[in-house]
């Protein structure tokens, strides 16, 4: 007998995660929306992912796993993740990221209740490394009720004052059904997320981004999403010239326009900034002089790394460990709590995380959970070490890496695909790719 269709399929591309994924995937498997299944897919991992990956399917029969013999990039993992989802809905999570567990049970009741296809939620930043300020994804663009994006949203995101910015960083919840043939486009190593929104739009998709901040989004170093290249920006450019011919529509020829005008001139400020990091300065100088409006631009970039590493030697000179309490009536650091008495997860909420979250990057924190506010809230500062039994657990995924490291090779092989074949991928591919 086929088992049952589950609610939500959870899809998750990896490569090189093995310090993170412990935390990733207990922050799925924690939802309180237990109806649901995670699809894994290794790209093709030189770390320890794969053994991580292994002994969590062994763990937990709603986790399914493939590993890819070769890497394909983010898009082709998503696509292969996709290919394998039997849920009515779809949710897209990060290997390195996290996730408080009501997130998915909150996101599919608020989709039901406002009859649509995809819905999004904020992304509070957190790090292991010492950052400039508290912040969210969304930052003033995010909404204060339920909002329903456009085409001019979505088109002019992160490009013009007019579109709300990084739109394509958000995780969302998509109806499996209205992707229908809809999947990542291969040729996007970054922006892959982005155009695929846009397509589900132009198909007739209702997005809505809600207000609320219930996703982990964890910067670091190696993140692909920060190692932008001015490649990238050339493939986006082709990809959005392909939509526009294929679409025929106006008002998209005359956004889209305005936007490959601003990846244009992002495409030549990361030529400046290349030519800057290896030492090319009289180049750089050829470029700034032939684009002086480049140069407040890279003032900015260099300011914001000296507030980083500003920061890090603070951190590392005279910040003092910090203990927290958290929740409790009296003594400990107060809690948002929304009007039902549990933690508030809403935009009001959302700069109280992102300030406790900076402050964690900045400093040990000492955490200690002294009821079942408190242990929630451990969800959403993830880098803090807590005091808690059983809650490093939460927290950072430790014991749960080495106990998944102590299980790997006793999964059950209906649910891993082990070192699947490229053919298999490309051909994927080839038959469903749609941005």
């Amino acid at each position: 007998m086929a088992d049952p269709r589950p609610q939500v399929s959870v899809i998750m591309a990896s490569r090189n995660a093995a310090a993170y994924l412990p935390l990733a995937i207990r922050a799925v498997l924690a939802q309180t929306l237990t109806d649901l299944e995670l699809i894994i897919v290794d790209d093709a991992s030189e770390d320890d992912s794969w053994a991580v990956i292994r002994a969590a399917v062994a763990a937990d029969p709603r986790i399914r796993a493939q590993r890819r013999s070769h890497s394909g990039g983010p898009a082709i993992a998503r696509n292969d993740a996709l290919a394998l989802a039997r849920g009515e809905w779809v949710a897209i999570c990060d290997s390195d990221d996290s996730q408080h567990p009501r997130r998915l049970e909150l996101m599919l009741n608020a989709a039901r209740d406002l009859a649509a296809d995809v819905v999004a939620d904020d992304m509070i930043l957190f790090s292991g490394q010492p950052m400039a300020r508290g912040a969210t994804i969304l930052g003033r663009h995010a909404p204060k009720a339920a909002q329903m994006l456009n085409l001019k949203d979505l088109v002019l995101s992160g490009v013009d004052p007019e579109g709300i910015s990084h739109i394509g960083y958000l995780k969302p919840l998509i109806k499996k059904c209205f992707l229908n043939d809809l999947r990542y486009d291969p040729r996007l190593r970054i922006g892959e997320d982005h155009d695929l929104y846009l397509r589900l739009v132009l198909a007739g998709a209702k997005m809505w981004v809600l207000p609320m901040a219930a996703y982990l989004y964890r910067r670091h170093v190696a993140s692909t999403s920060y190692r932008n290249e001015p490649r990238d920006l050339t493939a986006q450019m082709g990809v959005l010239d392909d939509l526009v011919q294929q679409q025929a529509r106006a008002d998209l020829a005359e956004l889209a326009h305005v936007r490959r005008r601003a990846l244009l001139r992002r495409h030549a400020q990361l030529e400046l900034a290349r030519d800057v990091r290896a030492g090319h300065l009289a180049r750089a100088l050829r470029r700034a002089v032939m684009r002086p409006d480049h140069l407040p631009w890279l003032a900015s970039v260099l300011r914001n790394r000296m507030e980083l590493k500003v920061q890090a030697a603070a951190s590392r000179l005279w910040r003092r460990p910090q203990r927290w309490r958290l929740g409790g009536r009296s003594g400990g650091i107060t809690l948002p709590m929304d009007a039902d008495g549990a933690l508030d997860l809403g935009a009001a909420a959302a700069p109280v995380w992102a300030r406790m979250c900076c402050e964690a990057s900045r400093r040990e924190v000492e955490a200690e959970a002294v009821d079942a506010l408190g242990q929630s809230a451990l969800w959403m500062v993830p880098t803090v070490r807590t005091l808690a039994a059983g809650a490093s657990d939460v927290a950072n995924g430790t014991r749960a890496r080495g106990s998944a490291c102590a299980m790997a090779g006793s999964a059950g092989s209906e649910r891993v695909a082990v070192e699947s074949g490229g053919d298999q991928q490309q051909n994927a591919g080839q038959d469903d790719t749609d941005g």
